[in-house]
């Protein structure tokens, strides 16, 4: 799944040396608006897992979350199901008929025109958002359980703004400080390389794949002898997906998540909890926790 990175340099000067300092600045990671609940767009593929957390808190903080508006990539979901079902606005899309397949487009040359067509997409519906806000207010917040890279327009409004979750555990680097757990099928993969637990990643968009930020961790969910992929992941959906979720949304609202200046050696930004730099993974959740009291 796709992940905020690319931030503004500084553009000061090293004491005495004249030399341009090109690291990022410190970024708060903010809301847009100044009261009321925290207005939340969510970008859907698949069974709604994600969009029921948020609809849970919103149904349980009425004056705290709003979710206000549900898009997908494809014409049938159980998210878009789900949204109707609680009166949000949702959209269906019509991304494959326009844009293809990431897994279709071959060669160098079909997949630039692969990625021009769903950037044009997705940029179309940067449009469409824009001119919804314009008439409903502006979103604070995007959260993606969504199957498609998305570029262009929409990551840039959204910058600093727009999360993901990725059911791999993106603190894992390999020799050369690459993530492990990148793409597509993520928990068959930590399976296949016998790792004993399995846990969800939510992590700040950016124009790089799987790359940004992570936020936060879900609790580890044990990988229980002869367990399919599927099954494990479905069990990891409820034991690590949502309190992930939940936490990264309370403390978004809260004002507590930052971007350090300094890196990881994966390239990712430090992320700042209540000011305090965390280890790469972010807040990192315990099978005891709960984000209660964020």
């Amino acid at each position: 799944m796709p992940g905020t990175g690319g931030m503004t340099d500084t553009g000061g000067t090293k004491d005495g040396g004249g030399t341009k300092d090109t690291s990022p600045a410190p970024l708060p990671l903010r809301r847009t608006g100044s009261g009321g609940p925290l207005r939340i767009g969510v970008l859907v593929s698949a069974t709604g897992a994600n969009l029921r957390t948020l609809i849970d808190l919103q149904r349980g903080e009425p004056d705290r979350y709003e979710v206000a508006l549900v898009a997908s990539h494809g014409t049938r979901s159980k998210a878009l199901d789900l949204a109707r079902e609680h009166g949000i606005e949702a959209w269906p899309g019509d991304f494959d008929a326009r844009c293809g397949t990431a897994s279709q487009a071959t060669g160098p040359d079909g997949r630039a025109a692969y990625r021009q067509r769903a950037r044009q997409w997705h940029d179309g519906l940067h449009t469409r958002i824009a001119a919804w806000e314009t008439d409903h207010g502006p979103l604070d917040l995007v959260v993606l359980a969504y199957h498609r890279w998305i570029e262009g327009d929409l990551l840039t409004r959204y910058h600093g703004r727009m999360i993901n979750q990725h059911p791999g555990d993106l603190a894992l680097l390999d020799d050369t400080h690459r993530r492990v757990l990148t793409g597509n099928d993520p928990v068959a993969k930590a399976m296949e390389l016998g790792h004993t637990t399995t846990r969800t990643s939510c992590f700040l968009v950016d124009e790089s794949h799987d790359g940004g930020a992570v936020l936060c961790q879900g609790p580890p969910v044990p990988v229980r002898h002869g367990v399919d992929p599927w099954a494990q992941e479905l069990e990891q959906k409820r034991l690590s997906d949502r309190p992930c979720l939940e936490w990264t949304v309370r403390a978004f609202a809260a004002g507590a998540l930052g971007l350090a200046a300094g890196s990881h050696p994966d390239g990712s930004r430090i992320v700042l909890v209540d000011g305090v730099a965390t280890p790469l993974g972010g807040r990192q959740l315990t099978a005891e926790e709960t984000p209660e009291g964020m």
